[in-house]
Order: C-alpha cells, then structure tokens, then sequence
C-alpha cells in the first residue's frame, strides 16, 4: 500500500510518492485508473509484487506518460508473464521492468 511506497521512497531518496487508484470489474480487468500526484517531467517507477498478464501494469505505465511522467520504468518481485504478458510490456511505454528470480526468467529474456 502508501505506507509501503513511502517506506521503499525514503530508502531510494524519492522526491515523492505517487498512488494509481484501480477499480477492478474481475480478476486481471481493471476498469478504470486514476493518478494521485503529480509526476509532470518525472521519471516513474512502478513498484508491484508480481505482474501476470501485464494488462494492468501497461495500463498504468500508459496512464503515467499520458499524465506527464517522462519516463517508466516496472520491478515486481515474481515475474508470472502469462499469456500476452511479454508482448504487451514490449509494445507499452515501458523502457525497462525488472523482477527477481522468485521464478526462472531464462525463457523469457530472448523474448523482450
């Protein structure tokens, strides 16, 4: 949550902190998004626990450079990469997404 956020914010010398709002309709469905902040010419970092199908971080990576933000980058800690995942963080406005190696990547780093 924010707490989190600012924790992981004052360990890396943030400016600020920034919360996406999401209202889900299902699972991996996010109907809408809002941005609490200002990142106006700021470079983003999207900081999650995994990322499954990528729709909804590609959706807020989206949302962050169509707000201002000059740059996007991911890192979760379990990287899933389901379905359509490697496609869609290739084709977003991401420049990079990181994620640990809860579970094994070798596959997939030939595809981004």
């Amino acid at each position: 949550g924010v707490a989190g956020a600012r924790r992981v914010a004052d360990k890396v010398h943030a400016k600020g902190v920034v919360t996406i709002l999401k209202r889900r309709i299902s699972a991996n469905v996010v109907e809408e998004m809002q941005v609490v902040g200002d990142i106006d010419g700021k470079i983003c970092v999207i900081v999650d626990d995994m990322i499954d199908t990528g729709g909804t971080l590609c959706k807020a990576a989206g949302l962050l450079r169509d707000k201002g933000a000059s740059k996007v980058y991911a890192c979760a800690t379990h990287g899933l990469f389901n379905g359509p995942a490697l496609d869609r963080i290739n084709e977003s406005v991401l420049e990079e997404v990181c994620v640990t190696d809860s579970i094994p990547q070798r596959s997939n780093v030939d595809k981004c």
